[in-house]
């Protein structure tokens, strides 16, 4: 900051010298402390600003006069935004029947469980969100198209279709990541070939902003073709977690290389296609029906031992008394911790209207795991809405506009 401050009072005196070589001494010193204590009040501001809420910067700051519109707008305000430390977490909100809808919930008292909404909205045509990782979402269209989306500053990136030679490539297969040593994005997904009568897992990745195309990273033997119950998951820092159908793969994001492995929990232990793998804080977590949709027990991974541990046992849920409506408890889909709270939804019962039936209608529950209570998120709209985890920022792409 100090550079930058010497640099524009060093060209306000090129530019000032120019004009008036007629002038004394003395009107020079004046003006130069005139412009110094400009450029102290310019500073000042420059880092008031960068105290401020991402929400109100965006919502009221850059609309009071130009000056602060072009500072909030600057690169420089970007990066030292993002040295302060991080956001809270919330929770990104999405329509999927009119993808150009979307919020953000934003924690504003932890204790009570209540948000802060700010409403979005994604590109048109799009698609679906499928991944997010430190500001920046990962989305999907009906045709395979991927687009990485910054909604804050409303600018995106759209990235050449990936082709499978078996054509089998789903959306949970893709994730977004961040190198924590350069702070670059990445994408990466997971194919499944068959060569000779044999099934491979291969690994690509895209680096966001230096080559923009799929290129193959790892290679490794598959025991099945139909392979994948869970979508991956990231830390957050350098590991990003592959669920495959009977291990758990780490990659190293910034090497691009495997690293570890962890087998899945075993079957006498009720984990199935019904169980989930989930991000909690620090560590894994596989959620799985203990009795048939009404128990569930959590299991979490030691990473030093690679076994699986009971953490808690939730349910059976009274849904009539958190929200008053009687739910298809067979349509329970659990998606994200955040803080002590586990959020997921639950499908209502579809009721046939003539010929036609209604859309999809689902509500959000969040669970705490240390007062064991269930309660219905009011500020997600009932509806077919998805969620994920999220933290606004001010991060911009290569090769688009802040």
């Amino acid at each position: 900051m100090d550079r930058r401050r010497s640099q524009r009072i060093q060209s306000m005196k090129k530019h000032g010298s120019s004009d008036s070589d007629s002038n004394s001494h003395d009107h020079d010193d004046k003006s130069c402390k005139v412009i110094s204590k400009l450029l102290l009040l310019e500073d000042l501001l420059f880092h008031v600003l960068t105290l401020v809420p991402l929400t109100c910067l965006f919502n009221s700051a850059r609309y009071v006069c130009k000056p602060w519109a072009a500072t909030i707008a600057s690169s420089p305000f970007a990066e030292a935004y993002e040295r302060r430390p991080r956001s809270k977490p919330g929770l990104y909100v999405q329509n999927c029947t009119t993808t150009s809808s979307s919020y953000f919930l934003e924690f504003k008292d932890d204790v009570n469980d209540q948000f802060e909404r700010t409403d979005l909205g994604t590109p048109q045509k799009l698609g679906y969100v499928i991944g997010s990782c430190d500001g920046i979402l990962l989305l999907m269209s009906m045709a395979r198209q991927i687009s990485v989306v910054n909604p804050i500053l409303k600018c995106w990136l759209r990235f050449p279709r990936f082709l499978s030679q078996d054509h089998i490539v789903v959306r949970w297969q893709y994730t977004i990541a961040r190198v924590p040593r350069t702070s670059k994005f990445k994408l990466f997904l997971i194919d499944v070939l068959e060569v000779s009568g044999a099934c491979w897992y291969v690994f690509y990745v895209l680096r966001i902003g230096i080559d923009n195309a799929w290129k193959e990273i790892a290679k490794k033997e598959a025991p099945i073709r139909w392979h994948f119950l869970w979508f991956p998951l990231y830390s957050g820092g350098n590991d990003l977690y592959w669920i495959t159908y009977d291990k758990v793969i780490v990659m190293d994001v910034d090497k691009e290389t495997i690293v570890r492995e962890y087998p899945l929990p075993s079957r006498n232990m009720r984990f199935g296609p019904l169980a989930i793998l989930l991000w909690m804080g620090n560590r894994l977590s596989c959620i799985a029906t203990k009795d048939t949709y009404s128990t569930y027990q959590i299991y979490i991974l030691d990473f030093d031992s690679g076994k699986w541990s009971l953490h808690h046992e939730m349910g059976p849920f009274d849904y009539v008394s958190a929200c008053g409506h009687r739910l298809n408890t067979t349509d329970v889909k659990f998606r994200l911790w955040i803080n002590d709270q586990i959020i997921f939804r639950v499908r209502l019962p579809q009721s046939p209207i003539g010929n036609l039936l209604p859309g999809l209608q689902y509500i959000h529950f969040g669970y705490n795991v240390k007062t064991r209570q269930l309660t219905k998120i009011e500020d997600i709209d009932v509806g077919n809405f998805e969620v994920c985890l999220h933290t606004n920022s001010l991060v911009s792409l290569p090769g688009t506009p802040a």
